[in-house]
């Protein structure tokens, strides 16, 4: 566990600037170049790579910016490592085909528990990463106090209402356990019992390249778009607060990127997704697909 903490704190940077990139709105510059807008020269230097928002992040915040909100994300993995027992419990059931009444209700409450964390997760982590307020690292009543709203401070259970939260969480964690299931079925079943013995396994070597390329590619296709509207989702405004930590002028950037704040709210998964086809292009809901590509793979 040392060890995966110590690699998740060098890497952390990088998966910090990955949330602020998907994170970064940068809408469509309208082509009226004789009447030119201050937000539209105002957002052309928005960074538009996951490098050029490292050296934004770093330039104007330094190392306290690029670790910023290391300490929930932390937390979360401990808590994620104790669900690991579980998950490999479902994961042998899979894969010696144990499908009996028990079998379906562990998966089910598993990814009841997981949905319901991913949520927590994505609303803490997201926001703390994304926050222009400094969140003090000893007082936690002054980190909710920058993280929710007053409404979500009285009523916690109101982070599950964020418009399509809940939904693309759900999606998300449907299709890892899916996925789990499927490659168990198709292809760790067909392997040999001896994994050692090269004579046995070369003959699976094609299948299991297949495997690979098939659940890259898949992975791309299918999670890169529900993570970055999972972040989108996450740190908008929601209608009945008046100021929260994210709301910004019009004009004005959040940071080192800029936030969706000046428009009218996702309302939706769909409205989401559609919003940001719309104003941003088909790009912007596959950022950093390569990094949910690999990780998919493993299923971290």
């Amino acid at each position: 566990m040392i060890y995966k903490l110590f690699f998740a704190t060098l890497l952390f940077p990088l998966k910090g600037a990955l949330i602020r990139w998907r994170a970064n709105f940068t809408p469509k510059v309208p082509l009226v170049p004789e009447l030119p807008l201050v937000d539209d020269l105002q957002h052309v230097s928005q960074p538009r790579s996951l490098v050029g928002v490292l050296r934004r992040v770093n330039a104007e915040e330094g190392i306290d910016g690029l670790y910023k909100g290391i300490l929930p994300t932390l937390g979360f993995m401990l808590f994620w490592e104790q669900m690991s027992i579980p998950s490999i419990v479902v994961i042998g059931y899979l894969h010696f085909g144990v499908y009996d009444q028990s079998t379906v209700l562990i998966i089910a409450i598993a990814s009841l528990v997981k949905i319901i964390a991913t949520v927590i997760e994505a609303v803490f982590v997201n926001r703390a990463v994304t926050t222009r307020e400094d969140i003090s690292s000893f007082s936690l009543r002054r980190a909710l106090d920058a993280l929710l709203s007053p409404t979500e401070r009285k009523h916690p259970y109101r982070i599950f209402s964020i418009p399509g939260l809940l939904a693309t969480c759900t999606l998300w964690v449907l299709y890892i356990v899916g996925t789990i299931g499927a490659r168990h079925f198709l292809f760790v079943k067909q392997f040999p019992e001896n994994f050692g013995n090269w004579e046995d396994m070369r003959p699976h070597i094609p299948l299991l390249v297949g495997a690979v390329i098939f659940s890259f590619a898949l992975n791309a296709l299918v999670l890169t778009p529900l993570e970055v509207m999972m972040v989108r989702l996450s740190i908008q405004a929601k209608a009945t607060q008046v100021v929260l930590l994210l709301d910004t002028p019009p004009v004005e950037t959040s940071g080192p990127v800029r936030l969706r704040t000046d428009k009218d709210g996702y309302t939706g998964l769909i409205s989401c997704a559609r919003l940001i086809i719309e104003e941003e292009g088909w790009g912007a809901l596959y950022r950093g697909w390569w990094w949910t590509a690999f990780r998919g793979i493993l299923f971290i």
